[in-house]
């Protein structure tokens, strides 16, 4: 072997040793680490899934699922005939999963996800979220769960507006809990889970109704929680302050003047008319 193969072989030896392996993508462009690979059954797209979720911005950890009432999170996953303009990273991610599985997926972190990042970590470039799947929610356990879930939704607004008209006759005044700010809250659950953090992602179910018992919305019937950061201004203001009082795992009602509520514009497509009063039970997980 001449000098010039020697030097061209271990050049080429070098090489392999220290060359990167190819970044692993998801469809839709997010970078992963796939961890523990149990080798069984996926989910697929329309059926849901239960999940530890840990979300972090460099060192620091935004959101951790394991602080919930549940210990878990649960979200749907788009429908195969359903077109999306943002497909989540967890989308892509659990559709890569099954039961048992560990997986790291990273979001590039956009200007306006970086209003919402705490200051120490104002300049991350990424979004880091650590999922461990625990059960898959199948479309026919979906479909069985749908109609239980019509009885549930009813007796939470009849429940609801018991609670509305015993407000009205003033036979609460002894449970509320008045804020300097107008807000009135009556707490059903104090909850067992941590406090809510400013900034933190929070996921809740609610039923918004107005002092007549009419309600104008609620999570409960479209099988999904609203999901957004606690105390930053994305909700009118009291129910961004009456969410920043509780703790995971609570259920509470909030009653919000018009104040802190819609004001003297009326809202929901006119079903919340100028100048009302609004009633909102919430459960936090």
């Amino acid at each position: 072997m001449t000098l010039k193969s020697s030097a061209f072989l271990l050049l080429s030896v070098f090489g392999l040793c220290f060359s990167l392996p190819a970044q692993t993508i998801t469809e839709h462009g997010y970078r992963y680490v796939h961890h523990i690979k149990k080798g069984g059954a996926k989910p697929q797209k329309g059926e849901s899934i239960m999940a530890h979720v840990d979300i972090y911005a460099g060192d620091v950890q935004l959101s951790s699922s394991r602080k919930n009432g549940s210990g878990s999170y649960r979200f749907d996953i788009a429908p195969e005939n359903e077109t999306l303009t943002h497909y989540p990273p967890l989308y892509d991610a659990a559709l890569l999963m099954s039961i048992g599985d560990s997986l790291t997926i990273f979001q590039d972190v956009d200007e306006n996800m970086r209003r919402y990042l705490p200051l120490s970590q104002k300049d991350a470039k990424e979004i880091r979220f650590e999922l461990v799947l625990l059960e898959i929610v199948t479309l026919d356990q979906k479909a069985a769960a749908a109609k239980a879930l019509e009885v549930a939704v009813e007796q939470i607004g009849q429940r609801v507006k018991a609670k509305v008209k015993a407000y009205n006759a003033g036979l609460l005044n002894a449970e509320i809990v008045a804020r300097p700010s107008g807000l009135k809250m009556l707490v059903e659950e104090a909850g067992q889970g941590a406090a809510i953090q400013e900034g933190e992602p929070v996921q809740l179910h609610y039923y918004g109704c107005l002092l007549d018992g009419s309600s104008f919305d609620n999570s409960y019937i479209r099988r999904q929680t609203l999901q957004f950061a606690a105390g930053v201004g994305q909700m009118i203001a009291g129910f961004d302050e009456g969410v920043m009082q509780l703790h995971h795992g609570a259920r509470a009602y909030l009653f919000v003047p018009p104040a802190l509520g819609y004001g003297d514009q009326e809202a929901g497509g006119g079903a919340i008319p100028a100048n009302s009063e609004l009633v909102f039970y919430i459960e936090i997980f």
